[in-house]
């Protein structure tokens, strides 16, 4: 297709999307200065309203009605436009913003009542982090018309405000990022194929997280297990940190925190560990995250799991 374009170079694009990073965050900051209780409240569902306020963002200021201009553009003096340099619709910026934001503000979002290893819950990772890791393997790998993703889905480019006196073609996609993504995506489906048939025993504690996540104020939850540094290589011992998040400012940080309690009894009960002599690390995080800023406190407890016994008996 015949056209006066003039793509915009890497570095410049780059920096039009830090600006852009930089605005939301501090629209961010504001907000959470205003609404830190409701935030905290709605525990992991607080993304949601990050998402919303970047779709509105990145949609409006994208399409014809600003110029096809975020902020950040409009600093870097470009634009995004289709392959005859005009300005886009709202229809199509808003396929364009979906495409882009999506796996970035859903990556770890967890659908209630869906258990952590079943196929929903790793069909949704390999689809989100495949496409997260193609956008930027897109952007990098993608020299001739650095169209990422999200300017593939929706037929666009970014473009100087300035244009060439000479009309000529615009090249084609390379296809190094299309083979470079799919090579991605084979490691995720193998890597989530042996994660759903292994039988470790970060997987028997699944029922435990499981329980952990009932709790009324927990918004979510982390397990792992590492081996304990130090330990002895015929006696291998480990430690165990469970991170729960909760909906509310914690009255109580000490060991007597009702939320911290109750982990630490499904933790016990589960006897997926290997030792009373591990190490279980308990941690109680209160704060918010929505997607654009987000602010956080915690408290926690680090002791052998005997030791959590007694305290329990």
């Amino acid at each position: 297709m015949e056209n006066n374009l003039i793509l915009s170079k890497f570095w410049t694009r780059i920096w039009a999307m830090l600006l852009d990073s930089l605005i939301l965050g501090i629209f961010g900051y504001i907000l959470g200065l205003i609404f830190n209780t409701f935030f905290i409240s709605l525990g992991e569902n607080a993304k949601i309203i990050g998402w919303i306020i970047s779709l509105l963002y990145l949609t409006l200021l994208n399409s014809k009605i600003n110029n096809g201009q975020t902020l950040g553009k409009k600093i870097m003096k470009i634009q995004v436009v289709n392959i005859h340099g005009h300005l886009i619709s709202l229809k199509t910026s808003f396929i364009r913003a979906l495409v882009y934001t999506t796996p970035f503000f859903l990556n770890g979002f967890k659908i209630k009542g869906i258990s952590l290893f079943s196929p929903v819950t790793v069909i949704q990772g390999m689809i989100i982090f495949t496409v997260g890791l193609g956008i930027i393997v897109f952007y990098i790998f993608n020299k001739t018309t650095r169209q990422s993703l999200h300017d593939i889905a929706a037929k666009t480019y970014v473009v100087k405000m300035q244009r060439s006196e000479d009309i000529s073609f615009m090249p084609k996609i390379e296809k190094l990022p299309y083979y470079i993504t799919g090579g991605i995506f084979l490691l995720i489906v193998c890597g989530s194929v042996y994660s759903l048939n292994s039988n470790s025993t970060l997987t028997k504690l699944v029922p435990m997280y499981e329980e952990i996540l009932q709790q009324d104020h927990v918004t979510n939850a982390s397990v792992s297990m590492n081996p304990l540094i130090g330990g002895n290589k015929e006696n291998k011992h480990y430690t165990y940190t469970v991170r729960i998040n909760i909906d509310e400012i914690p009255q109580d940080q000490s060991i007597s925190n009702p939320e911290l309690q109750e982990t630490v009894k499904a933790f016990i009960k589960s006897s997926a560990y290997e030792s009373d002599q591990d190490i279980l690390n308990v941690m109680v995080v209160s704060g918010y995250n929505i997607g654009i800023a987000s602010k956080y406190q915690s408290f926690n407890f680090f002791k052998p799991i005997s030791e959590w016994k007694k305290d329990f008996k």
